[in-house]
């Protein structure tokens, strides 16, 4: 190989305007057993750390930064391998947190043994607050855009309930009903289980509207839709409001007899409840047909129609009563 410079003054010219010049910092430093401590270190190097001179113990300054370990783990490295390496630190000096990409190259002996070490910094730090601030702002607009997702989601969320929701009662609505009916008949007819329907409607209802005004009339139907859902809420079952004064009451996997039951004691709780609408002490009634899926497979017409006609048939029979039809 040929010399790179034939004369040492040659050589000695280059390196001092290398150290004189150079804007990163580069040091060389003997291996001395788990440390290494420098012989040379250049004015960009000191610039950084004045502590940086000759005779200093890099293991010494490391420790006094922080994790020596973690800081000289390039240099264990490229003793133990005899390769040249690079990778980033980012210590802290001075309450500053400096970037560098540090070059390690080993050097060895005629020997073959390594003995120093010539290290490298490239001093990114300019370039740490824009990035710092470049993730700020990256994190800043990921959570904006979780915060917008989440208010998406509520907003369709709350425009899905409002969907399938009577404004008035809160109830579920005549359309929500329907899909579910049809939904729950299929089921039914799958798993070979019973379906009851309650088709209920509030007695008297058009006289009181036209004695006390339709204002009173939405009071009275909030009133009897809050008897509804506080009755069945601890039920699998699902209670609409399915037009005017009519309500609809879904009692999956429910027998006739059991419905029966509910049905009753769900009457009673309404007769024996006074209503305050205003300055009215006012008692309401309501009467009610149910129909129960026997015969499968069952048909979502004719199980609403049978539990219509029972309704129509405790109508006749003088209201505040119910009346029964199998399917």
């Amino acid at each position: 190989m040929e010399p790179l410079f034939q004369q040492t003054e040659q050589l000695q010219h280059f390196f001092e305007q290398l150290y004189e010049k150079s804007l990163n910092p580069f040091w060389i430093a003997e291996v001395v057993d788990n440390d290494f401590i420098i012989i040379i270190a250049n004015p960009a190097a000191q610039r950084v750390e004045p502590r940086q001179v000759a005779g200093a113990s890099i293991r010494q300054l490391a420790e006094s930064i922080g994790d020596a370990d973690e800081l000289l783990a390039g240099y264990y490295q490229a003793v133990k391998t005899g390769e040249s390496l690079q990778f980033e630190q980012r210590p802290w000096i001075k309450d500053k947190e400096y970037l560098f990409r540090t070059l390690i190259v080993p050097i060895k002996n005629t020997s073959g043994d390594i003995t120093h070490i010539w290290g490298s910094a490239h001093n990114l730090t300019d370039f740490l607050d824009p990035q710092k601030e470049l993730l700020a702002m990256n994190k800043l607009l990921d959570e904006k855009v979780k915060e917008r997702t989440q208010q998406l989601n509520a907003a369709v969320e709350k425009l899905e309930r409002l969907s399938i929701t009577d404004d008035l009662t809160e109830l579920a609505n005549r359309r929500h009903f329907d899909q579910q009916f049809n939904q729950a008949v299929a089921q039914a007819n799958t798993t070979q289980e019973p379906l009851s329907l309650v088709y209920l409607d509030i007695d008297y209802f058009k006289q009181f509207n036209d004695q006390f005004g339709h204002s009173l009339g939405d009071k009275c139907l909030q009133l009897v839709a809050g008897q509804l859902a506080d009755f069945f809420e601890a039920q699998d079952a699902l209670v609409a409001r399915y037009g005017g004064e009519e309500f609809v009451v879904l009692l999956p996997k429910m027998e006739e007899v059991d419905a029966q039951q509910q049905v009753k004691r769900l009457l009673e709780n309404i007769s024996a409840a006074h209503f305050h609408i205003d300055n009215y002490d006012h008692r309401i009634t309501i009467s009610a047909g149910v129909a129960t899926a026997t015969t499968l497979p069952a048909n979502a017409d004719a199980l609403l129609k049978a539990a219509d006609d029972a309704l129509y048939e405790a109508k006749r029979a003088g209201r505040n009563t119910y009346m029964t039809r199998a399917v």
